[in-house]
């Protein structure tokens, strides 16, 4: 395989990797994906999902820089909690309602996963999102101005990691859809090089405070991911973005904490 392939090939992945955890346009996206994505060589690009949730940290960066001078913390804050729901598209926090509404919602395995199939948004869905958005508002308010550059660029990277993680060391909760086709793409090799990238980029942006927000977002996608999984069975897609959001909680509260 020449090397233009090779570039072709990883910029596929890339591209992958961005549309499914963002709203970013990439140039060519449309010409490199003319078949189903369903298909049985699934390009999922999990590599690169520290490396898109870097990207996504910049840009709340540059909101800080543009911002930081003209707005209250309060204010700022809340301008980041939305331009992060802008940038996913609100797909992750889709995923929370729905994970919430079944988990919450339905007795039996069966019925659990009929609740997070359904579109439509219940009680225990818009009391999980609320929750998630006024954690995230209020953690990020506590951080120091200064220090929420650093803050953004561990814990979005560390999230993006944590779904690689969860979606292969758990089974799928059912044998199609999202979450199989992402847990049989995932390879034990893939896993490893996301979970390395994720702590090259923790550990050059924030030293041991990387490394301790990465072990932190590490634990806590596994500790959500087994009880999902003794809930209904394994993961499904919308619990993956669940993982995701709890995630960014979780190591922006350990940041806060540790007085970053």
């Amino acid at each position: 395989m020449d090397v233009k392939q090779v570039l072709l090939n990883q910029y596929r992945e890339f591209v992958a990797a961005i549309r499914f955890l963002s709203v970013l346009p990439v140039p060519g996206s449309a010409q490199l994906f003319d078949t189903e994505e369903t298909a049985p060589h699934l390009i999922i690009g999990c590599e690169y999902f520290p490396l898109v949730g870097l990207l996504m940290a910049a840009l709340l960066c540059l909101l800080v820089l543009l911002f930081s001078r003209l707005l209250p913390p309060l204010a700022l804050s809340a301008l980041l909690v939305v331009a992060l729901v802008i940038l996913t598209g609100g797909l992750h926090l889709d995923g929370l309602m729905d994970t919430c509404d079944g988990l919450f919602g339905g007795r039996t395995r069966e019925r659990k996963l009929e609740i997070m199939r359904d579109s439509r948004v219940g009680s225990f869905g818009v009391l999980g999102a609320l929750c998630i958005l006024l954690l995230k508002f209020a953690l990020l308010a506590s951080i120091p101005i200064q220090s929420l550059p650093l803050a953004l660029l561990l814990t979005l990277p560390t999230a993006r990691w944590s779904m690689a993680l969860a979606l292969h060391v758990f089974p799928p909760a059912r044998p199609t859809g999202l979450g199989a086709a992402y847990h049989h793409a995932i390879t034990t090799r893939r896993m490893l090089i996301t979970g390395l990238i994720a702590l090259v980029i923790a550990l050059l942006t924030g030293h041991f405070t990387g490394l301790i927000t990465w072990i932190t977002g590490t634990l806590v996608a596994l500790l959500i991911g087994l009880s999902i999984t003794k809930n209904i069975g394994g993961l499904t897609g919308d619990s993956c973005g669940a993982i995701d959001e709890l995630v960014e909680v979780a190591t922006l509260l350990i940041l806060v904490i540790m007085h970053v």
